[in-house]
């Protein structure tokens, strides 16, 4: 994306809620996934990290540089599209959480904001990993689509079923927004039984057919 010149012309207010696509992650390493997943769109989009502090930081950001987070849209002066930062093999520019905790009420007072502020964005990939979701439940009615991206090399535990009955709470698994788990693999962790995992994977998920898979 070239935003250049929007950073001396303001952007033009949005003429519809931007959408906002929340991804209940497994493992860090799955953020390398999303375009090859089709979760993402490098030319339009932005990816957000949603947490009290930073998950990706120790992949992506090990020595601790500054980059802008999501509680700075806080400030007036600030556009969407000015926070994301490149990183290596990361298809979209990327918002990080905080490196230092931030108060969920921070958060989500900014993620709020998310929709409207005028900015080139298309869309908002917002990342939030599977073990933080019940945290997070206050803004997923403000959310436009939800998916689950899970690395088979995690053992299938008690957060799916979880996460499941926290959707439906919140009333988000409709056709319109549930966009089903997607599998993945990253390279530098493909384990010898994966086939073993994926059907216990498969297993537990039939006994929650609200979690289909993409």
């Amino acid at each position: 994306m070239n935003f250049l010149s929007d950073y001396f012309n303001p952007p033009r207010p949005l003429t519809a809620p931007r959408p906002i696509h929340c991804v209940f992650y497994s493992h860090i390493w799955t953020i390398y996934t999303l375009a090859e997943l089709a979760l993402v769109n490098p030319k339009t989009d932005i990816i957000l990290e949603l947490a009290t502090a930073s998950h990706f930081a120790a992949a992506l950001n090990p020595f601790n540089s500054h980059h802008e987070s999501l509680p700075s849209l806080l400030q007036t002066t600030k556009y969407l599209h000015q926070l994301g930062s490149r990183f290596k093999d990361i298809a979209a520019p990327m918002v990080l959480a905080p490196a230092q905790a931030v108060a969920t009420p921070t958060l989500l007072a900014a993620l709020a904001l998310v929709r409207s502020n005028p900015s080139p964005v298309n869309k908002a990939v917002v990342m939030v990993h599977i073990n933080d979701a019940a945290t997070f439940a206050a803004a997923y009615s403000e959310m436009s689509r939800f998916s689950i991206l899970w690395d088979i090399a995690d053992q299938p535990n008690a957060s799916l079923p979880a996460l499941a009955h926290i959707l439906v709470a919140e009333d988000c698994m409709d056709a319109q927004r549930w966009g089903g788990i997607h599998l993945c693999q990253h390279p530098h962790r493909r384990l010898p039984d994966h086939p073993q995992r994926e059907t216990a994977l498969k297993e537990l998920l039939a006994e929650f057919p609200l979690l289909s898979i993409a």
